[in-house]
């Protein structure tokens, strides 16, 4: 059977470890793990073919007390991305957060080199929220194109290549009840269809949403730093499926709770939005693999699956994702 298996890591009050792992900056987790964890660096954010500017965070642990961490952001690193194919290279700017006087209420303010305005995004009540945060200043996500990444922070050197893959469009979305196992029936559910690209092998990641990327780019601070213990991301490989694809249902995700599976989708009455990135192969290993250890912790709560490898050189954790992508949205009329 086709995988269509959880891109787990959103966790509560931020996009955690890894572009993945949303993690917020206030997440405590237990002291006791491996010291190329605690000594790292947490890398997050991607490049898409959507509109530009690009938003990425780079946070480490940092002990609060004899037994908690938080992370941090990290504000003194270097990062250029380079789109090799048109020879630009970009060396990120670093945003800081600005809060409102007598307040922990922040602020990004940034110039958005696209639109040629000052924008700002509101990131709410948090003495560490938004900080390590870069901007990418002259980038625009292209298909087809590949890109490479470096980092340079306390005297060492982190990189990533990747390429953007071409989108594949999604031709039909539409809901209907699904029977999720163990005789229970969801009272609705979205089914896609596509048609993969011939001849070579093709890895997607899906995600549900209330909000179409239009409103709120999968690039954005908003996605970057949206989560809760529910994560509604999916992974698929076309291993198994044909060049057409017809009523492929899209899983709403996994949550740490064990909530039923459904339980995540918009709610009747609402509008929702499927977006369909394509991922790399190399990419699509490192969720894979993330998953299954999630999987096999027994349902416990873990902040940092230490046997995931990053496709970023060195004691770095994270992705380093350039993604293509489509979305189509639909109206779930009450009456369905």
């Amino acid at each position: 059977m086709k995988k269509s298996i959880c891109f787990l890591f959103a966790i509560k009050l931020g996009i955690c470890f890894f572009c993945f792992f949303f993690l917020s900056c206030e997440e405590e987790f237990k002291v006791d793990m491996p010291d190329n964890i605690a000594n790292g660096i947490v890398f997050r954010g991607l490049i898409s073919s959507g509109p530009p500017p690009y938003f990425f965070q780079l946070t480490k642990p940092a002990a609060m007390s004899a037994e908690k961490y938080y992370y941090e952001g990290i504000e003194d690193a270097e990062i250029v991305i380079e789109d090799v194919t048109a020879g630009i290279k970009d060396t990120l700017q670093l945003l800081i957060p600005q809060e409102e006087e007598g307040s922990s209420y922040v602020e990004l303010h940034y110039y958005n080199y696209r639109t040629q305005k000052m924008e700002y995004e509101p990131l709410g009540n948090g003495r560490y929220r938004g900080r390590g945060v870069y901007i990418t200043t002259k980038m625009y996500g292209i298909e087809g194109h590949t890109y490479t990444l470096d980092i340079y922070y306390k005297g060492e050197h982190h990189t990533a290549t990747e390429t953007m893959i071409p989108k594949t469009e999604i031709t039909d979305l539409k809901v209907q009840s699904f029977d999720l196992g163990e005789g229970k029936t969801a009272s609705w559910a979205p089914i896609i269809s596509f048609v993969n690209q011939p001849e070579i092998d093709n890895y997607y990641l899906f995600h549900v949403d209330g909000h179409s990327s239009l409103t709120f780019p999968i690039s954005s601070i908003y996605r970057l730093f949206r989560a809760d213990e529910h994560w509604s991301y999916s992974i698929l490989s076309d291993e198994h499926l044909g060049d057409t694809v017809v009523d492929l249902l899209v899983s709403d995700g996994e949550g740490v709770r064990n909530i039923a599976p459904g339980s995540h989708y918009p709610t009747i009455g609402d509008s929702v939005f499927i977006t369909m990135e394509s991922i790399s192969k190399a990419c699509y290993d490192i969720y894979d693999k993330a998953i299954e250890q999630l999987r096999t912790d027994g349902g416990a709560y873990t902040p940092t699956p230490t046997n995931v490898e990053s496709n970023i050189s060195g004691n770095v954790w994270g992705i380093f994702r350039v993604s293509a992508y489509s979305e189509k949205g639909i109206f779930i009329d009450r009456r369905h």
